[in-house]
């Protein structure tokens, strides 16, 4: 794709006045075969659902960072259209599946009343998962530079996600994994393959 065939719109940070990103993408609406948002849930549900309202049915995806279980409720509790055709790519397996992280996740959840067993709170226990990993491999002589280095040594950890997690000096993304999501009709979201 030429770059300069893409249309770029934008909204103002921490507002969810997407209005003039969904008159731009109306112009253009022949030429816009998806959407791709970066942007956190109240935003991006405003503009789903004035993208929608506008008669516009184009794919809309979005990243892990959306919130997805409050953006999937906010959409179907406005109507089933709202909930066509949008993905978000996630970088933690869905928090319905069977696998074994999943379960202790769960476990765990239990024990926090009030929290919900969402994919943000599954993201936040993958992540303290990490870090207790790197915490006792540093041992009990802690500081900055034995922690960096400890989770710098993980290579290959398996916390049953269905992605093994590895460090270096020179890598801190730990997984290049992505989970895709399709957004259903109740709010609840079905994972899908991305190949």
């Amino acid at each position: 794709i030429d770059p300069s065939a893409v249309l770029r719109v934008g909204y103002r940070r921490n507002t969810d006045d997407v209005d003039g990103a969904v008159a731009r993408i109306r112009e253009r609406a022949r030429e816009v075969d998806a959407v791709v948002m970066v942007a956190t849930y109240r935003a991006a549900a405003a503009f789903v659902r004035k993208l929608r309202d506008a008669g516009l049915r184009q794919i809309v995806t979005d990243v892990s960072a959306v919130d997805s279980d409050a953006l999937g409720e906010d959409l179907a509790g406005s109507g089933p259209r709202y909930a066509e055709n949008l993905f978000v790519t996630q970088i933690v397996p869905s928090p319905a599946s069977r696998s074994g992280a999943v379960a202790r996740f769960h476990a765990r959840m239990t024990e926090r009343p009030g929290v919900r067993p969402g994919f943000v709170a599954l993201e936040g226990w993958v992540a303290a998962s990490i870090l207790i990993e790197g915490l006792r491999r540093a041992g009990r002589d802690l500081d900055t530079e034995r922690l960096v280095a400890a989770l710098e040594g993980i290579r290959d950890l398996d916390l049953g996600i269905g992605a093994r997690i590895s460090f270096s000096p020179k890598e801190h993304q730990g997984s290049r994994q992505v989970w895709g999501t399709l957004l259903q009709p109740d709010g609840s979201w079905r994972q899908v393959p991305l190949e």
